[in-house]
């Protein structure tokens, strides 16, 4: 059976396809390329749109049975699965964010600074009390272009995305030590739950489901960007709300569980944090790490700063 994966169309979402054929070891595959809503206002130059349309129209692939996988990154997915959609969240980069420099720059407080990202953008008022900050739209590829021919002193992409496609060596860059986007750096994947396969397509998809079952617990990958979300829906925020969170787990005699964040208004943000522990001798069930962070949230009018945004 050829397995069809759905997937934008760009260099790096194309590359996220080729990593997630190699870690579930798919040999017999086709690309389903998708032109979404998304790209299509990237490529007109809007940066601030929910990027929940670079998701929606490659999750109708699934539903009209054009594809049997969608792929995505995890971090412009919504927190909120749809109905007869599983997914599942595959970890193999970094989270971090890198600030590239233009020729041999190093940072000025004072240099034109590009990102699409409104987290991003607060992170440098705060952090690197950056004066003059940009919007920055298009592929990284286009964003690097931008930079290099002096549009931009400075800009901060992820990571992640310049080690899938290569693009790390030969740049002048640092990288950023703040806290990034929940799924950053991370992979989605997606199957229909309504659709029925029989013999050998029902045997292969199970495998592949199987697969990325084994990775997404590997390393805690499923259960910390779950819990990640749970608190984005608390909240009532995207991948486009100035919100940075980064989770952790441990295992041994108990299972922990800790979320930290930031929320970032215009002139002030707050900390966030919340832990779970579950002692497996006891068998105590605490409250969750993201109802903790939850209510840490609350105590300090971090919802106030969100919507200082809107």
């Amino acid at each position: 059976m050829t397995i069809k994966i759905a997937s934008r169309s760009s260099k790096l979402a194309l590359a996220q396809v080729e990593e997630f054929v190699s870690m579930c070891e798919i040999s017999d595959y086709e690309i389903v390329k998708v032109k979404t809503e998304g790209d299509i206002k990237s490529a007109r130059g809007e940066t601030l749109f929910d990027k929940a349309h670079f998701v929606t129209d490659i999750q109708e692939c699934l539903n009209s049975c054009q594809a049997d996988i969608a792929i995505h990154s995890a971090k412009d997915t919504p927190a909120r699965t749809p109905v007869g959609i599983s997914r599942y969240y595959l970890s193999s980069k970094t989270s971090k964010d890198v600030m590239i420099f233009r020729g041999e720059n190093k940072f000025d407080s004072k240099m034109r600074l590009g990102t699409s990202s409104l987290r991003r953008k607060l992170q440098a008022l705060h952090f690197l009390k950056s004066s003059n900050v940009s919007a920055l739209s298009g592929n990284i590829d286009t964003r690097l272009e931008k930079l290099h021919r002096g549009d931009y002193d400075c800009i901060i992409l992820a990571k992640a995305g310049l080690e899938r496609l290569g693009l790390l060596e030969g740049l002048n860059y640092q990288e950023m030590d703040w806290i990034t986007a929940s799924g950053q750096g991370t992979l989605a994947a997606e199957f229909d739950e309504n659709r029925t396969y029989f013999g050998i397509a029902q045997r292969e998809l199970s495998d592949i489901k199987v697969k990325c079952n084994e990775h997404e617990h590997d390393n805690g990958t499923n259960i910390r960007i779950r819990e990640e979300r749970g608190l984005l829906d608390a909240v009532g925020a995207g991948c486009n709300s100035a919100i940075a969170i980064e989770s952790s787990v441990s295992y041994g005699d108990d299972f922990k569980l800790s979320i930290n964040g930031e929320i970032y208004g215009k002139s002030e943000y707050i900390s966030f944090s919340g832990k779970y522990n579950h002692d497996t001798k006891t068998n105590s069930l605490p409250k969750s790490a993201f109802y903790e962070a939850w209510e840490d949230i609350k105590s300090q009018d971090g919802l106030r700063l969100l919507d200082e945004h809107n």
